[in-house]
């Protein structure tokens, strides 16, 4: 033989170890990366998309039993009859015009709202704390409803 001699390379004592742990930490990546990229449909959206019904955009909060439940944003200030829920900010970047919540829960089917999201859209700190409540108040009044 020469000066070099081979390490045997099954009999190495915690080889097999090490091999297993680096199988685990990739088929945890892959979880990982699967759980970001698939939406279940039972998960809360919270997310804005484009309503083909009414054509506005709508901050979506749920879908449950095949159907998206939405709020509805708008540059009216009442409809119908009804004042809506001023915005203290536009959630639009880039847009100074006065923008509102339209009083009620829009309730559609998910062929009706745009398959991707609206990115430019965002509800600054204390709006969206008032989306929170008119959501919390919505699902309040669908359980006492039962």
């Amino acid at each position: 033989m020469s000066g070099k001699q081979r390490k045997p390379a099954a009999n190495q004592p915690g080889r097999a170890e090490n091999e297993e742990k680096k199988k685990l930490e990739i088929i945890q990546r892959l979880i990982n990366l699967l759980k970001n990229y698939i939406r279940f449909p039972w998960k809360e959206r919270n997310e804005f998309r484009y309503n083909f019904d009414v054509n506005h955009k709508q901050f979506v909060f749920e879908y449950k039993d095949g159907k998206y439940r939405s709020v509805g944003i708008t540059h009216d200030d009442s409809f119908k009859g009804v004042s809506n829920m001023p915005l203290s900010q536009n959630p639009q970047k880039g847009k100074t015009d006065p923008a509102y919540i339209r009083s009620g829960i829009v309730s559609g089917t998910r062929r009706n709202y745009g398959k991707r999201t609206i990115n430019n859209l965002q509800f600054s700190v204390a709006d969206k704390a008032n989306v929170k409540s008119k959501i919390r108040n919505y699902k309040k009044r669908r359980k006492k409803g039962r």
